[in-house]
């Protein structure tokens, strides 16, 4: 293995809404950068995961700087605003793996990650991280289960890494109000409620939740249903009704007009061309 690896990206050519596995990779790779390459803050809307090989990166999430040393793991929720770059007078050598899968953010929140996004001692996992570039690389027809498996190795590690320090998953409003909406999502939330949780009047509240997210409330809340509906659509043989009852949406036709909105199709045609 390099140890100074060039920059390199691969994408999933695969179509995420056909796979069966709870953890979807779409690109990975290796990087080079030094200091004067800047800082990267794109919105993804989705999970990283960065492995550190060598010299040492600049991690920025809620306003603080935390260092990637050899070795660490930084996972950062790029829903959530952030930035990532190489130390003044440095370079900075890393593996990396953009995911997504139903679950992620209440584990990102539970250990902590939204405000010490990086744990360290974890060289152990750098196997799993050249497997999944590997096989991103190779688009064979195993690749999704492979980079599914290392996913979910990853993530266990991570967990008994932290679990325990940040079993709370963070104290901050916007967390607290994340947390209690991902908890009972089928509830009928207005934003009376969600301030009351987060302790801030309904102005406050919309202020720090779209510095944190770069989305309303209620626009998060949207987004995250739609990730469980897309998952129960794949994962199980519910009714369209009961899914959408689920999700929080008593009315399956109002359920339907926002999934199309946000998938581009109705949850039946996501269905069939799930396979489902």
């Amino acid at each position: 293995m390099r140890e100074l690896p060039i920059s390199e990206v691969f994408f999933n050519s695969a179509d995420p809404s056909t796979s069966p596995w709870p953890y979807l990779v779409s690109a990975g790779g290796r990087t080079c950068v030094s200091a004067k390459d800047g800082m990267v803050n794109r919105s993804y809307h989705e999970h990283t995961l960065i492995l550190s090989l060598a010299g040492q990166g600049s991690i920025k999430v809620s306003n603080r700087i935390f260092a990637a040393k050899p070795g660490s793991i930084a996972w950062l929720d790029t829903s959530k605003k952030y930035a990532h770059g190489a130390m003044r007078g440095a370079q900075w050598a890393y593996v990396w793996v953009g995911f997504s899968g139903y679950g992620l953010d209440r584990l990102h929140a539970q250990i902590g990650l939204s405000e010490h996004p990086v744990i360290e001692e974890m060289a152990n996992l750098r196997p799993c991280f050249e497997e999944i570039v590997q096989v991103l690389a190779e688009q064979q027809p195993t690749t999704d289960a492979i980079m599914s498996a290392r996913i979910g190795q990853i993530a266990a590690a991570l967990y008994g890494k932290r679990h325990g320090a940040f079993v709370e998953g963070g104290a901050d409003p916007v967390s607290k109000v994340m947390r209690q909406l991902r908890k009972n999502i089928a509830r009928n939330w207005d934003i009376a409620a969600m301030a009351s949780i987060a302790g801030l009047s309904p102005s406050q509240l919309f202020r720090v939740f779209s510095e944190a997210s770069e989305a309303t409330p209620m626009q998060w809340l949207r987004q995250e249903r739609m990730h469980l509906a897309r998952h129960l659509l794949t994962a199980t043989s519910d009714s369209i009704a009961r899914i959408a009852l689920r999700c929080g949406y008593p009315d399956p036709y109002h359920f339907s007009r926002d999934f199309k909105r946000l998938n581009g199709c109705a949850p039946r045609v996501f269905r069939a061309n799930a396979g489902i």
